[in-house]
């Protein structure tokens, strides 16, 4: 069943348990009662009886708010009765048999009711068989029921939701009863004592309805009206709106109106499209704008429109409200006032993409209204808005071929129109007109197809105005521009006509006709391309490419050049040579060497003076030369090589060659194609010995050797460098210098690299850092080829560099001498640990005392150089001649002859000697380790801890043990 309250429905068939979840609040009651529905044959019970229990139930409260719910519920089942009635012919059959379950499930619930004795219960049971009354109509039940039931309902309760719902309901009831009066008055009632109420929204939009329907236009904008300010989120907000500007339409408010019809459109704009016209929001959006458009035409029309959207702002359908409004002018057949109307349009925004479509509606608008002398304004208007010159087709290039043709039409038409009118004036100022129209239309794009047509009836007009110099141009146009157009041949000649009234002029001077007469022969030129076989166009092409060079027109001329030679059959020798000719030197001056090369070679090709050969020959090898110089520039290294060398191949007595050998070679090294390159470059040492360029031959060869990995060659090179540059570049000198000793050095040429650094170090005492270098790499060659003697001469000069430079002594060469200080120092403690303490012990102990006062003299010298990692070194050296010396005298040979008693002693005595030796080897080594704790801790620091676990184990020997530990901390 269905049951009618509001917009809700309910389920219409379902287990009591089902329903519970649709029923209300009183099934809560039911929660511990046992119902139990079992299959039985009932007579079917009818709405009248379920209205006559409700009846009874309704006696047995005494309680105003349960008796105004049972109430409440009759109403509902009388009105849905009723409604059922309505709808059951065309829904019978389907429903039957759920009429059927329904039916089974009331009459269960029905005589439970009237069985029980609970009030609490009966009335939630009569609660479940409202909401399951049988789905058969009953015929004995109509609206005036359930108005009777809505009218007790609200003489029974005070409570405000329900007396709201109830008006609202009875209003229905009365609607649906055909009494739309009283069917308005609750409405009336209902939205005048309870406004806040939530049927008071539909209520008052129900009320407008009613009263529109009723034509109370006054009473009816109200009630829109209080619907339109309870906010647009209400559903009825838009049908609101638009009712409310239809009331103000009927009462003549035409002003009102619009303003609801504008926030109607307002609303709709965005979410309706404004070319939607089939959706419902679409209908209402277009519907909207026709009837704005109605009460703009009961105003001033579209001066109406302007002052409202000015006053307002733009909208995105302002387009479509004056179109909207000019197609009502044209239906009323008010051509004028829509031609108005679509104008306005346009002067409001001229430069709107839709502006050139509402031009076209007014011409349209004077065409139906049959105004031929208000068209030709508005053509000629439309021209200067939209055409080539306007701003609007600057601006506008993505809509001009929306417009093109017929901006095309109104041009074409207004040129004949003032063409026919200077032909019966016949004075030659009267063309000027037509010819600034058919100017425009030829510079209008596209191209049409009757282009080649009107060109030529343009060159006319010119022509009849007395403007020679603007025919010609438009005759060679026509001529040459159409080739299907069938007068081609006519405009040509009329070309040359024209050329001759300038010529004749009495008014020009003969040099103000020279440059005219080169463009006659430029035309008569073209004239005669149409005609091919006339003897005279060789001489004729020859004549304009002298005079095309005259005027440094070059290209011009190579292009003139070009046609002559390439005639059929071919014309004779003179105009070939001057024609390649003509061609060779003006590509070469217009930087097209490639084909100013190919005309060369044409040129050279046919018999020539000795004298002309020999410049030919030369020209053609700078045009290559040109093209390696292109090449390279654009990055293409490869053919840029290749070129240069083609200079010599080609041409070998050319003077440009020395450079391009020069440049091929450069190229080469740049690539790190040192092969290549040294071929050339040597080739170019011998053919130039004396060129300044072969002195600058050395550095590039220096440079390909050694990426061949050539280093003795490129030694050699360095050093011829060296020699050259002495005294012009002295830091250059340098350099090449060392680099040639350091090529010797790669090559693994040690005799010579001694002899270059010993060259360097003579040549360039200064700066230290090299000078140490050089001293460090001649002790190195010198070990290498095992010159000890050398070698330590070298490694004393280093020292003696380091004292020479003193504070300006850099790291590197404070290295350098402690490396060689600590180096020679070491032969000296090795002779040291190689004396034996023999008897007699007093010579084999001064023999090696002497030799350790020695080594600690250079140990110390070592340490004052202050290098970190020889310092540490010699410090150890130096606790380990102490400690060596101690053991050594322990363990010295003793005396012969001596007894057990003596031998003691004499032991005492040399531990008593050797103590201070060995206390001093102590202090030193703790000195040396202490530097761990200025986190130093090489191998020199480390050996000085396993000396002293030795000496002093009870307090060196724990940290041995966790040496790997500081090893990895420091």
């Amino acid at each position: 069943m269905i049951t009618l309250s509001g917009c809700a429905s309910a389920p219409t068939s379902g287990t009591l348990e089902q329903q519970a979840q649709f029923g209300g609040t009183t099934l809560g009651d039911l929660e511990s009662t046992d119902i139990i529905i079992e299959e039985q044959q009932l007579d079917n019970a009818t709405t009248q009886d379920a209205l006559d229990s409700y009846r009874q139930a309704a006696e047995l409260f005494d309680d105003p708010e349960r008796r105004a719910k049972t109430l409440r519920r009759m109403a509902d089942l009388a009105l849905s009765s009723a409604t059922e009635q309505d709808l059951h012919a065309a829904e019978e059959e389907n429903a039957r048999l759920e009429q059927q379950i329904d039916q089974m499930v009331y009459d269960n619930t029905m005589a439970q009711v009237n069985t029980t004795q609970d009030t609490e219960r009966k009335l939630a049971l009569l609660d479940v068989a409202g909401s399951m009354a049988p789905s058969v109509p009953d015929e004995n039940v109509d609206y005036s029921t359930a108005i009777s039931l809505y009218q007790e309902l609200l003489s029974n309760t005070n409570d405000p939701e329900q007396r709201a719902e109830a008006y609202y309901l009875l209003s229905k009831a009365y609607a649906m009863d055909g009494d739309l009066d009283r069917a308005r008055e609750s409405l009336d009632s209902l939205v005048s004592q309870y406004p806040n109420s939530e049927w008071a929204l539909e209520s008052q939009f129900r009320r407008g309805e009613l009263l529109f329907s009723e034509g109370d236009f006054e009473y009816a904008e109200k009630a829109y009206a209080d619907v339109i300010r309870r906010g647009k989120n209400n559903e009825f907000y838009n049908q609101a709106l638009y009712k409310n500007g239809w009331s103000h339409y009927k009462l003549g408010d035409y002003k009102d109106a619009q303003n609801s019809f504008f926030t109607l459109l307002d609303n709709l704009n965005g979410h309706v499209a404004l070319d939607d016209d089939t959706s419902m929001e679409g209908k209402l959006f277009k519907d909207t704008q026709r009837v704005v458009s109605l009460a703009f035409s009961n105003q001033d029309g579209a001066e109406s429109v302007r002052k409202w959207f000015a006053r307002n702002g733009s909208r995105d359908y302002e387009p479509e409200i004056y179109r909207t409004l000019g197609q009502v002018y044209l239906n009323q057949e008010r051509f004028r006032d829509a031609a108005e109307t679509f104008d306005m349009y346009v002067n409001v925004y001229p430069d709107s993409e839709l502006a050139p479509e509402f031009s076209s509606l007014q011409i349209d608008s004077y065409q139906k209204g049959g105004f031929p002398t208000l068209v030709l304004p508005a053509k000629e208007k439309y021209v200067q808005h939209y055409g080539i010159t306007s701003d609007y087709w600057n601006r506008h290039p993505d809509i001009r071929e929306q417009y093109v043709d017929l901006l095309k039409g109104h041009i074409l038409d207004l040129a004949q129109y003032h063409h026919v009118l200077a032909q019966k004036a016949g004075k030659p100022d009267a063309y000027l007109e037509p010819a600034q129209w058919y100017k425009q239309y030829l510079e209008t794009p596209p191209v049409s197809t009757n282009q080649g047509d009107v060109n030529h009836r343009y060159a006319d007009v010119l022509y009849a105005a007395n403007q020679y110099p603007a025919a010609i141009t438009e005759f060679e146009r026509t001529a040459y521009s159409y080739p299907d157009y069938a007068e081609s041949g006519n405009a040509a000649f009329s070309a040359l006509i024209a050329y001759q009234q300038i010529l004749s002029s009495e008014q020009l001077q003969e040099e103000e006709k020279a440059p005219w007469r080169q463009q006659k022969i430029a035309s008569s030129q073209k004239f005669g391309q149409t005609f091919p076989q006339h003897p005279e166009v060789p001489n004729v092409l020859q004549n304009i490419a002298e005079d095309q060079l005259a005027l440094g027109d070059v290209e011009g001329a190579v292009k003139t050049a070009g046609i002559l030679v390439s005639r059929q059959p071919p014309p004779s020798s003179a105009h070939l040579m001057y024609g390649w000719a003509t061609i060779a030197n003006g590509e070469f001056d217009l930087a097209n060497y490639k084909v100013s090369e190919l005309a060369y070679g044409k040129l050279l090709a046919l018999e020539l003076t000795p004298e002309d050969r020999a410049q030919y020959r030369e020209k053609l090898a700078i045009s290559i030369y040109r093209q390696a110089e292109q090449a390279q520039q654009a990055g293409n290294m490869d053919l840029a090589a290749a070129t240069f060398l083609r200079v010599g191949q080609t041409v070998p007595e050319a003077a440009v060659r020395k450079n391009a050998d020069f440049d091929a070679a450069t190229v080469f090294i740049a690539q790190g194609k040192s092969a290549d390159a040294i071929p050339v470059l040597e080739s170019f040492r011998q053919r130039y010995p004396g060129d300044a360029l072969t002195d600058t031959i050395p550095d590039k060869l220096a440079v390909a050797y050694e990426q061949q990995g050539n280093y003795t060659a490129a030694a050699g090179e360095l050093a011829l460098i060296a020699s050259n540059y002495k005294a012009e570049n002295a830091e250059l000198s340098r350099q090449a210098l060392w680099k040639a000793a350091e090529m010797q050095d790669r090559a693994n040429q040690p005799d010579a690299s001694i002899a270059l650094y010993k060259q360097y170090l003579q040549e360039w005492p200064e700066p230290y850092d090299f000078r140490s270098e050089a001293q460090f790499r001649l002790v190195e060659l010198n070990r290498k080829t095992g010159n000890s003697e050398r070698e330590n001469y070298w490694l004393r000069q280093l020292i003696a560099s380091y004292r020479e430079a003193g504070s300006n002594a850099s790291d590197r060469v404070a290295w350098l001498a402690a490396y060689a200080s600590f180096t020679l120092a070491e032969p000296n403690f090795q002779k040291f640990n190689n004396i034996k303490l023999e008897q007699p012990l007093k010579a084999s102990l001064a023999a090696k005392t002497g030799v350790m006062k020695t080594a600690l003299a250079d140990y110390q010298a070592v340490a004052d150089i202050g290098v970190a990692e020889y310092a540490t070194a010699a410090n150890y050296k130096i606790g380990e001649m102490y400690r060596v010396l101690a053991k050594d005298l322990i363990e010295s040979e003793r005396p012969n002859g001596l007894d057990e008693l003596e031998l003691e002693e004499y032991t005492m005595l040399l531990e008593d000697k050797a103590l201070p030796y060995e206390d001093q080897a102590i202090d030193i080594l703790i000195a040396n380790a202490d530097l761990v704790t200025d986190k130093i801790y090489d191998q020199w620091v480390k050996k000085s801890f396993g000396a002293l676990a030795e000496l002093i184990p009870g307090r060196y020997a724990k940290f041995e043990q966790v040496e790997d530990h500081v090893d990895i901390i420091y």
